[in-house]
């Protein structure tokens, strides 16, 4: 006979599921229960508690020895743990994490020099819209810049198992479905990487100022251009200059920018790899970037 009832530890539930699902992407293959209780040298008994949220998985121990042993981020298995997140968001937080790595791993194998130009190149392309856009105090909203895409729109849609993806309507012409109802971080983010690729792939043409492309750098060309356009470097140091230290900075950020905090770490990573600080200036009581500076 089944219980019914409410569970105890809907929290514990959350992350017996997401370590799960951590396991069988890594494996390949299907994952038993008791391959994830193993974890915490749990016996079946135990693993099936904590699976029904009847045992609650909360210790700092239990926590680091699940990060560590899965390679997830110890921050975001706490989230997961304590409710602060989904179970989406804390999934689609690792697979960006580990496409992240991913990215600059591979662009760390081209020239220095190339990559430098690159990211200046597809920044600079991005100030330019943010400027069209009159973008100066976070979060961006799509609509504000999708306008400038005459050849895109976007579209709500139903029973979607993804949380965007690209129609091509005829020639030279696409939509950008997205789940409906679900405009999340997450799904803000999927959506400037679908821009991302129709941008860069499919109609690269159209911008000149892109340059010619470089099949070694087109992932990178598009990660950095949806970093960009969400979390703009300058403004994003700006916001952090005005934060509490004692905070989750990370976390405060991507809640300011409405962006995923694997969004806001590739920035700060990115903002030490390259060594190319902006300047934030203060003109009248509020600061802004260098290039906001020049245009005032």
């Amino acid at each position: 006979m089944k219980r019914s009832g409410a569970v105890k530890f809907p929290n514990s539930v959350q992350l017996f599921k997401f370590c799960y699902k951590v396991l069988m992407s890594q494996r390949g293959g299907k994952v038993h229960d008791q391959d994830v209780g193993s974890i915490l040298s749990f016996n079946p008994s135990d693993c099936s508690h904590w699976k029904r949220g009847e045992k609650n998985v909360r210790s700092v121990f239990s926590l680091a020895k699940l990060s560590e042993t899965l390679q997830v981020e110890p921050m975001l298995v706490h989230d997961v743990a304590s409710g602060a997140v989904s179970l989406d968001e804390a999934y689609y937080e690792w697979q960006e994490s580990n496409n992240f790595r991913a990215v600059v791993a591979k662009a760390n194998e081209c020239d220095p020099a190339v990559v430098a130009a690159t990211r200046s190149r597809v920044e600079a392309f991005v100030a330019e819209l943010h400027t069209q856009a009159q973008f100066s105090t976070p979060p961006l909203y799509l609509p504000e810049v999708m306008r400038f895409f005459s050849f895109i729109t976007t579209q709500p849609a139903d029973m979607m198992d993804r949380l965007s993806r690209i129609l091509r309507v005829k020639t030279g012409q696409y939509q950008i479905q997205y789940r409906k109802g679900d405009l999340k971080a997450p799904t803000r983010m999927a959506i400037v990487k679908d821009l991302a690729r129709i941008v860069f792939q499919g109609e690269r043409s159209r911008f000149p100022e892109l340059g010619d492309a470089d099949t070694r750098l087109r992932d990178y060309e598009e990660t950095i251009f949806t970093a960009s356009l969400l979390a703009p470097k300058g403004p994003l140091l700006a916001e952090m200059a005005k934060l509490d230290n004692r905070k989750n900075v990370v976390a405060e950020l991507a809640a300011t920018f409405w962006v995923p905090k694997s969004l806001v770490g590739f920035q700060m990573a990115d903002i030490l790899r390259s060594g190319e600080r902006p300047r934030v200036t203060v003109v009248a009581g509020e600061q802004v970037t260098a290039a906001e500076s020049a245009a005032l």
